[in-house]
């Protein structure tokens, strides 16, 4: 059994890629006893809120080319001259294009900020949000090269020391220095800056550097129609405490972003196996290796409903025994968000055939259409019901956008069908 497991790259991957990227929100959990007993609600709302913009901020200075990487990635393996030549590029391009941006965006901090926040002070939460999200731009680009590799324990490495780092640094600026909301926001900013260059260092064996406009050209011609799907996914997941902090107090913010912050527990698994799933599914398509790529996605819909329901009671049992007496509301609130977190978990399994055929605008249109009716449930319902608002919109829109992209699969799929009937 343990032979075949290590044959098994997919399944030997998503286990390296889920215990990488688990470590993130797996250290977050282990902190909240620390978070929650010494950060009140109100200051834990106030930096989770930001990190929250960060996720927002960062896809639109990547430009979703991460996933550009991901895909073209498998185009150059028989020119490794051409492959440097890309990648160098994209790179740095990127690199140009979000210090550019986040310049910008610094400059009309004032108006910027006033704009975003209501109770959170601009100084100096706007400018961490900036820090954040221009370094987690830079550091999501060698992190998907790592992914296209299949070099999954050094991605775990990476995911594992980063995140541990910022859990010591976390613990010293809020025990010893009482940082408050801003301790977790320095300490990402600090190790994130210092992960960021040596990535950059180590991947540059790979790179050319280059600024080739046709890799640029046809690299956001893929991303672009995928921006709106990222965004969309943001507005679904986090949108709401954005619009909450302008209709409720802190306080009860705060509640609702820690039972939100233990459902993503959930939706990092999830994204961890699916690391692994796009780089083998595209791989075994590649090959022509069909049935092989559909048991692949079969596999990982399994794990998607057994994990999600064992993961209820566990989440609300932890947050139970972690968290102080003021944010026991958020543990009721967690088996809502948690089935959110499920749909969204089977949204991935027809995406990858349609991210493989490069079927991009489907996945974003889904996704747009989904995000429009979350805010308006969003908008509508917050101002009477708060947090309670803020699950019935999440839940709709991850509804509503499943049921869209598989009605795109079997549209794409019947016009497949009757196109090669009429050639035969």
């Amino acid at each position: 059994m343990l032979y075949k497991f290590k044959k098994n790259k997919f399944l030997k991957n998503s286990v390296l890629y889920t215990v990488g990227s688990m470590m993130t929100p797996l250290l977050g959990f282990i902190m909240l006893p620390v978070y929650t007993n010494y950060l009140s609600p109100s200051e834990y709302g106030v930096m989770t809120t930001v990190q929250t913009l960060v996720g927002m901020l960062q896809v639109f200075l990547l430009l979703s080319l991460h996933g550009a990487v991901t895909r073209f990635y498998y185009d150059y393996l028989e020119d490794l001259k051409q492959q440097k030549e890309y990648l160098g590029s994209i790179f740095l391009f990127v690199v140009f294009f979000s210090t550019l941006a986040a310049s910008i965006l610094l400059l009309f901090n004032q108006f910027i900020g006033a704009m975003l926040f209501n109770e959170i002070p601009t100084y100096p939460f706007y400018f961490y949000m900036i820090g954040l999200s221009w370094l987690s731009a830079l550091f999501a680009l060698p992190m998907a090269l790592i992914r296209a590799q299949e070099k999954a324990g050094f991605f775990v490495t990476v995911n594992i020391a980063k995140a541990v780092l910022i859990m010591l640094l976390s613990i010293y600026l809020i025990v010893f220095k009482g940082l408050g909301a801003e301790s977790a926001l320095l300490s990402q900013l600090i190790v994130t800056a210092l992960v960021v260059l040596f990535l950059f260092i180590k991947q540059s064996q790979y790179l050319k550097i280059s600024l080739k406009v046709k890799h640029i050209k046809y690299s956001l011609l893929f991303s672009l129609p995928l921006l709106p799907h990222v965004a969309s996914g943001w507005i679904i997941k986090s949108s709401d405490r954005i619009i909450l902090e302008k209709f409720v107090a802190l306080e009860e913010l705060g509640v609702y972003a820690l039972a939100a912050q233990v459902s993503m527990v959930l939706a990092l698994f999830y994204q961890s196996v699916n690391n692994a799933l796009v780089p083998r599914y595209t791989m075994l398509r590649k090959e022509n290796k069909e049935k092989e790529a559909e048991k692949l996605l079969k596999i990982f819909l399994i794990v998607i409903i057994s994990f999600g329901v064992l993961s209820i009671p566990i989440a609300m049992l932890g947050a139970y025994l972690l968290s102080s007496d003021a944010y026991n509301r958020a543990i009721w609130l967690i088996p809502f968000l948690i089935i959110a977190q499920i749909i969204k978990g089977l949204y991935y399994v027809p995406v990858a055939g349609l991210f493989y055929i490069k079927e991009t605008k489907s996945i974003a249109t889904s996704s747009s259409v989904a995000a429009v009716i979350n805010l308006v449930i969003n908008f509508l319902l917050i101002p009477i019901i708060g947090i309670y608002g803020a699950i019935i919109s999440t839940v709709t829109a991850e509804l509503i956008r499943i049921a869209l992209i598989y009605r795109a699969k079997s549209t794409l799929k019947i016009g497949a069908q009757y196109s090669y009937a009429n050639e035969g």
